[in-house]
């Protein structure tokens, strides 16, 4: 298939696939992974866990790497091991919500408000890990070869620091962490680092 029709099928397949990103969304969001800064907080797990059973059902394999009890981080990928890497990066935990009153809507409702999801985590960072895992999964599903390993990354403990996520995982597990380009919820700076 050429370049031009690859996109196409692919632009296809994201607006057929609609109201499964809506939903898978929905469902992250409704996972209250509250991380208050303790090393129990967050519950991470439970977001890795509906990760993991949304990707399966489309035969994309992934493991979860426990930096402590209920604090998962997921990695999958799609794509030859032989090829480049190309690593999306996200999170799975969220800010405390603080004063519930004054929320307009429960803050882990998930109900789509205005054409939008709502709640603690929709855009920082459920809608990156839903866009992300889509991804994987729509180009699994349109059969696109590709050159090199899609890898996502979606981590626990962002939002205090990341001692039980990526920093736990570049001390543990620093080989799942290689990859020649990432990308991640900060966006528009590249930096290139030392390779050696």
């Amino acid at each position: 298939m050429a370049g031009g029709a690859a996109l196409a099928r692919l632009l296809s397949l994201v607006d057929d696939a609609r109201d499964e990103i809506v939903a898978l969304e929905q469902a992250l969001v409704r996972i209250p992974s509250v991380n208050t800064g303790q090393p129990d907080g967050g519950d991470e797990t439970e977001v890795c866990e509906l990760l993991r059973r949304v990707l399966k059902a489309d035969g994309v394999d992934s493991e979860i790497l426990e930096s402590a009890p209920g604090r998962g981080n997921l990695i999958a990928s799609i794509g030859p091991l032989s090829g480049p890497r190309l690593m999306f990066m996200s999170h799975l935990d969220v800010v405390p919500i603080e004063d519930e009153s004054q929320w307009d809507h429960p803050p882990f409702c998930g109900d789509v408000v205005e054409g939008a999801v709502f709640g603690r985590g929709s855009d920082d960072c459920k809608s990156i890990t839903t866009a992300e895992a889509m991804a994987l999964l729509l180009l699994k599903r349109a059969g696109i070869p590709l050159k090199g390993e899609l890898r996502l990354l979606a981590t626990a403990d962002e939002e205090s620091g990341g001692r039980y996520g990526i920093g736990w995982l570049a001390q543990h597990h620093p080989d799942r962490l290689r990859a020649d380009w990432a990308i991640n919820e900060g966006g528009g700076t590249p930096i290139q680092t030392d390779r050696g």
